[in-house]
């Protein structure tokens, strides 16, 4: 009578191409998901801006006499390092006393250092406002979109009219601006210290401030304007 021969036990054991294939499959499978969820973070931050600390600080008087008022100006340099997500800035504000007392920005200027006293001013272009002092010309738009595509680099001087129809903060404070020669009160005259807030639409807000040298006001009331470097700049907050 023939016997049934058993086979061996032991392991399982599969074709090298079959698990080739396994090995691939997986790879593939944790490379297609680290992709999905590096996109899903960069499409859940959106934009980055990356703004630099303000160079100069311009104060200048706009309007003339009795009326007129005191106003400051601050350029800023912004990049949008994203790809494929542009942002707008929604809001801008300064403050001098450390944000009990604020002022939103009212519009972007063009500063063009030429010119001198008793020479003619240029052509003004219909829908901006035209600014001349010694030395100086301004041309103040407003109602502008200030947006800043993917990709983009752009410079925005902003104007802040410090008066007290555009201050925010308590009665106090505010009503004491309410003329260029009551604004002038409000500045020290060994310098000012200046926290600007930026607000973005899809990046949040950024604190930068400004320290300047001391201030010649003498220069200021009579010439119309003063520009000041920033010196002593932290880092963006």
């Amino acid at each position: 009578m023939q016997q049934r021969q058993s086979r061996p036990r032991g392991r399982l054991r599969f074709a090298p191409s079959l698990r080739l294939e396994d090995s691939l499959s997986l790879a593939a499978f944790v490379m297609s998901l680290t992709i999905t969820l590096i996109n899903v973070y960069y499409s859940m931050r959106g934009s980055e801006v990356a703004v630099d600390p303000p160079a100069q600080l311009l104060l200048y008087r706009d309007g003339s006499g009795d009326s007129s008022v005191l106003a400051a100006a601050v350029r800023f340099d912004m990049i949008n390092v994203s790809d494929g997500y542009g942002d707008v800035l929604k809001s801008a504000t300064v403050s001098f006393d450390n944000g009990r007392t604020s002022f939103e920005y009212q519009g972007t200027l063009k500063t063009v250092f030429a010119g001198g006293e008793g020479q003619p001013s240029p052509a003004c272009e219909l829908g901006v406002r035209c600014l001349q002092w010694p030395g100086l010309y301004l041309i103040e738009r407003s109602d502008e979109i200030l947006d800043m595509p993917s990709g983009a680099a752009r410079a925005f001087t902003l104007s802040f009219p410090l008066v007290t129809w555009n201050c925010q903060g308590g009665a106090e404070g505010c009503g004491r601006v309410d003329s260029f020669a009551g604004s002038l009160a409000t500045l020290p005259a060994k310098g000012v210290s200046a926290t600007l807030r930026l607000r973005f639409h899809s990046d949040g807000q950024r604190i930068l401030r400004c320290r300047t040298a001391a201030l010649n006001l003498d220069y200021l009331k009579k010439v119309g304007w003063v520009s000041l470097p920033c010196t002593n700049v932290p880092a963006a907050a």
